[in-house]
């Protein structure tokens, strides 16, 4: 297999179904589909690609679907083929001929946080400390 990914990048195939919450430092190129959290620096979805859940990056270039909730803190592009649907927040904002957006949509203003934090994941409990093993009773001698 050759290395043409370079690192803290992922590539979601075509007819590869995820589910959960991604965390990409990266770039994250969604050509199958998503149900979940997705973030990354930059989320690119193709033709064939959905997202359903909540879909955070700085950029986001959409060709296929989104839902949910879609923040892109800086650039949104929609492609001609692209949807998105449900609560939308941008910065810039591009809309290619027959690309749609629909629902809930904010522009954050410059300078302003988009005020969607991804909440870090709850740490995993501790596990309980091994029981010590019973003594046997003392005798008195």
């Amino acid at each position: 297999m050759s290395e043409t990914n370079s690192s803290g990048t992922l590539l979601v195939g075509e007819g590869v179904f995820m589910k959960g919450t991604i965390k990409v430092p990266g770039i994250a190129t969604i050509d199958g589909k998503i149900e979940g959290v997705v973030t990354a620096d930059t989320i690119y979805v193709t033709a064939n690609g959905a997202i359903n859940g909540k879909t955070a990056a700085n950029h986001i270039r959409v060709g296929g679907e989104l839902t949910d909730t879609t923040v892109a803190n800086r650039t949104l592009v929609v492609e001609s083929m692209g949807k998105i649907l449900g609560s939308i927040t941008y910065a810039d904002l591009e809309i290619k001929k027959g690309g749609t957006l629909e629902g809930d949509i904010h522009k954050v203003k410059d300078g302003q946080s988009s005020g969607f934090r991804m909440q870090e994941p709850e740490p995993a409990p501790e596990p309980a400390p091994e029981p010590e093993p019973p003594q046997p009773p003392s005798e008195d001698i």
